[in-house]
């Protein structure tokens, strides 16, 4: 865990915690009132992120789903190769938003249609279904 500054201190040393952070390779979270706003890092610890991001992605999970996050370095992108459907957003949680919202459109239409379905989309209603069960267990 990186060491905590509030924002009134990181205000009054900000060339000291700046250079902690780009020399030192110290990482500080600034905080207010006892809440983490944001964390320091040094900028090519940031280059190696968003290129671990944008590159390979991220392995997750949401709502029990497999998923890959990505990052353009702009956007975040969550998808999964289950029932090929994704999420995007500015921030990862408006990703996760997106993505969990398709993945309720998708259950309903499903649901709507499950007389008719093809083999295929039965299966992702059954895996639906059992996922939703899973997360409702106590």
């Amino acid at each position: 865990m990186c060491p905590t500054v509030s924002i009134s201190d990181a205000r009054e040393k900000l060339s000291n915690v700046i250079n902690e952070v780009a020399y030192g390779h110290e990482r500080y979270t600034v905080e207010r009132r006892g809440q983490p706003l944001v964390t320091i890092i040094p900028a090519s610890e940031y280059t190696d992120l968003v290129t671990l991001l944008t590159e390979n992605g991220v392995r997750s999970e949401v709502q029990g789903v497999p998923v890959t996050i990505h990052f353009t370095g702009e956007r975040y992108f969550v998808s999964d190769d289950l029932f090929n459907l994704y999420g995007e957003g500015n921030s990862l949680e408006a990703a996760r938003q997106d993505y969990r919202i398709a993945l309720q459109e998708y259950r309903a239409d499903l649901e709507a249609h499950a007389d008719h379905l093809a083999p295929y989309l039965a299966e992702h209603l059954t895996q639906l279904r059992a996922l939703e069960a899973a997360s409702n267990v106590p």
